[in-house]
């Protein structure tokens, strides 16, 4: 697809900056601390733009429909592949005639007729290392399943879910997947068995994994009541975290064309924050034209999202087909159709 010519690019945003800054639009001309100070002054104002302030007391802030995609999960299928061999109370376990998936010791747990095993490791695409010893009779298993735990990692740029989550086609009767508190989750699991557990999920939650490392920020996942026993294909509109601005890789926006003039009030807005001699503070005139770009932007935002239809609403005032009705339970509905219950 081809961009639009009045499109606005990182260069763009650095030769403003740089112009507003009086070092010139040359970038070769700017030094290595110049051009650290341009890169910090953006990636503040496109905060700004991306969160934007809240304008009144009882209104929220403004989400930007852009940063709120539909996405799609797919999980994993139980895995039974080949048959498994293994010592007489050893712990490795070989595969034949298959290839252990990669999830299998992060998220899997073996089972062989009624013993569950966790997984110590996968060491290779054949091997695997039981956590316990194997207590089974024979060394040689013909079946076996290997189930997913039904925790699956988020997008790296994941910052939440807006509404539910719905089955893509698979099985759409089933309709949407409610987000649940991850107490409400756990609770669920408490006491079952890894296979007893496993059917198409009608529950979900989201939460933050424990974060271990400093040189990536923290990850959320996402947790299924029951763990699938297929593999699903959902969607759900996801909140993103955004990037920065990169040379060659990213080096447009969020939003397009038609929020740039907004986005480049912004980065100006803090440039003149930030600038010791001229420092307006929030009655800097680079400011007050971001806020009104920041509004007709938000107009236009809403235009571009337009209103969703929810279907029809009817009174019922000119009656119901007695042939026709429909109980729902909890989540689970019936149809009954001349007598039929469906």
């Amino acid at each position: 697809m081809t961009e639009s010519t009045l499109s606005g690019q990182f260069s763009d945003l650095k030769a403003a900056i740089a112009n507003y800054q009086g070092i010139g639009v040359d970038s070769t001309s700017w030094s290595a601390t110049e051009l650290a100070t341009i890169e910090r002054i953006i990636k503040k104002g496109l905060r700004q733009f991306y969160f934007p302030p809240q304008f009144e007391p009882n209104e929220r802030p403004h989400q930007w429909s852009f940063l709120k995609p539909t996405v799609e999960l797919t999980t994993v299928a139980p895995y039974e592949t080949g048959t498994i061999a293994i010592t007489l109370a050893g712990t490795t376990v070989t595969l034949t005639t298959g290839v252990w998936p990669s999830w299998a010791a992060t998220h899997g747990t073996l089972v062989v007729g009624t013993t569950e095993y966790e997984i110590a490791s996968r060491t290779s695409n054949s091997e695997i290392e039981l956590s316990s010893a194997w207590t089974e009779d024979t060394e040689t298993a013909a079946t076996y399943t290997l189930y997913h735990d039904g925790n699956y990692d988020l997008p790296d740029d994941f910052g939440g879910i807006e509404g539910n989550i719905t089955y893509k086609d698979e099985v759409s009767f089933i309709g949407e997947i409610e987000l649940v508190g991850e107490g409400r989750v756990r609770n669920a699991r408490s006491g079952l068995t890894v296979s007893s557990l496993s059917s198409y999920p009608e529950m979900a939650a989201v939460r933050p994994k424990e974060h271990t490392t400093t040189t990536a920020g923290q990850r959320f996942e996402i947790i299924f009541y029951p763990t699938p026993n297929d593999a699903y294909t959902f969607e759900y509109r996801k909140l993103i975290l955004p990037q920065a601005l990169v040379d060659t890789t990213l080096t447009y926006t969020y939003g397009g064309m038609i929020h740039y003039e907004t986005i480049e009030a912004s980065c100006l807005s803090i440039a003149e924050m930030n600038d010791d001699d001229r420092n307006k503070g929030f009655d800097g005139p680079h400011w007050k034209y971001f806020i009104s770009r920041l509004t007709a932007s938000i107009q236009a935002d809403k235009r571009q999202l337009g209103i969703e239809k929810f279907g029809y609403n009817g009174d019922g005032s000119d009656g119901v087909d007695e042939r026709r009705r429909v109980i729902c339970n909890g989540r689970t509905c019936h149809i009954t159709y001349n007598g039929i219950t469906y």
